[in-house]
């Protein structure tokens, strides 16, 4: 990491001399990995615990470069990696703005290091700041979901430290409770009715009327759309419809049935941006290319997404107390699925979810509408 000590980000924390977002983006350098991994090893055949040289800024680097699969492609993807760095950090440089009473507040200071003097108070404290803290959007506090994500990282590195011996005191333990309430988890249900007004509000503008059949009628994430190559899609001989194939969510790979009428589409947003619409395995340029012809990075296509669906002003929109984010699209492709017959197993594949729960809550409302007592009256009886 050249110009850049991992030992030396708690002083430029404290000094401020670089913003947390420099030093995250320093810190996904993921080059030092081997160089504490050998420091391990050497640990081991001396038979001293893991982790004991280790400071805290290697913990965090550690923890979020680890790798728990022998394949590459299965480790955590850059995305994840930077919004553990984030959360880390930001709870690392409370911390440290915090030694000076941490000192005056422990009758025994360990000397380099702040995770090994914290104790359950103050992850406490920090629990109270961080749901009073202007730093939501809208310079509002954090929303429950988003403080329910940063605990649940930071409890599991809590865990992590504990686990390896790194701290003496269960801190993951102590964290409070940040789990949501049925009326706080984010609506992001998504129907026919309202996707279909999108359509035709764009259906004269190939680029967004592409993009947008592209979420509603696949079920993808924005990343797997961004990344996604005309290379990639191909004429399926058995079925005789055109298909795309790729790697989503933790490698996890699929195939997706690309229907007539979003392959024209498709086609035809190639063609506003002149580039090639002759199907070509060894083309490895992007499915959706920017105006210059390149990929798109998809948080800057998940923002043009949000922006494209707040510029039609439909009433539906301007009535959502959130932002339509391209995530949306995956809860609809989920709800009009079921509407249409198919299978929770069926959807929960189609979405790459590990975990059955996950699609039942996409589709929460869908079952408890099949489920209502008042639909099993005799109407005529009234």
């Amino acid at each position: 990491m050249k110009g850049f000590s991992l030992v030396h980000i708690g002083t430029e924390i404290r000094e401020r001399k670089r913003g947390l977002h420099q030093i995250v983006s320093l810190m996904l350098d993921s080059t030092y990995y081997d160089a504490l991994e050998e420091r391990n090893e050497h640990h081991q055949r001396k038979n001293e615990d893991l982790f004991n040289s280790f400071t805290d800024e290697e913990m965090m680097y550690y923890y979020v470069h680890q790798r728990k699969h022998i394949r590459k492609d299965r480790e955590r993807k850059e995305t994840t990696k930077t919004e553990y760095l984030r959360i880390l950090l930001q709870f690392y440089q409370y911390a440290v703005e915090s030694e000076s009473f941490l000192r005056q507040d422990l009758d025994y200071y360990i000397e380099e290091t702040i995770l090994k003097n914290l104790r359950p108070w103050h992850i406490r404290n920090f629990q109270e700041y961080l749901s009073t803290v202007l730093l939501g959007k809208g310079g509002k506090p954090y929303s429950p979901a988003t403080l329910d994500a940063k605990m649940t990282i930071l409890k599991s590195f809590m865990k992590w430290l504990y686990e390896t011996k790194y701290i003496q005191h269960p801190l993951h333990k102590e964290i409070l409770s940040t789990s949501l309430s049925e009326q706080e988890i984010p609506n992001r249900d998504l129907y026919y009715h309202e996707v279909k007004q999108l359509l035709d509000y764009y259906k004269d503008h190939p680029i967004n009327y592409g993009l947008l059949t592209m979420l509603a009628m696949t079920g993808l994430r924005i990343q797997e759309i961004a990344k996604a190559s005309w290379g990639d899609v191909y004429l399926d001989s058995l079925s005789g419809h055109y298909r795309l194939r790729g790697a989503g969510k933790g490698g996890k790979r699929f195939d997706k049935l690309l229907h007539p009428s979003l392959y024209e589409r498709i086609l035809a947003f190639r063609e506003r941006r002149h580039v090639s619409t002759v199907l070509n395995p060894s083309d490895q340029g992007p499915l959706f290319p920017t105006k210059n012809g390149d990929y798109y990075q998809y948080k800057n296509l998940s923002n043009y997404i949000v922006r494209i669906i707040e510029r039609t002003d439909l009433p539906f929109v301007k009535e959502r107390i959130d932002r339509i984010t391209p995530h949306y699209f995956r809860h609809f492709y989920a709800i009009y699925s079921r509407q249409q017959g198919a299978d929770i197993f069926l959807i929960q594949k189609e979405l790459g979810h590990s975990d059955r729960k996950t699609t039942e809550r996409y589709l929460e409302k869908v079952l408890q509408r099949e489920q209502e007592i008042g639909l099993m009256w005799k109407e005529q009886d009234f």
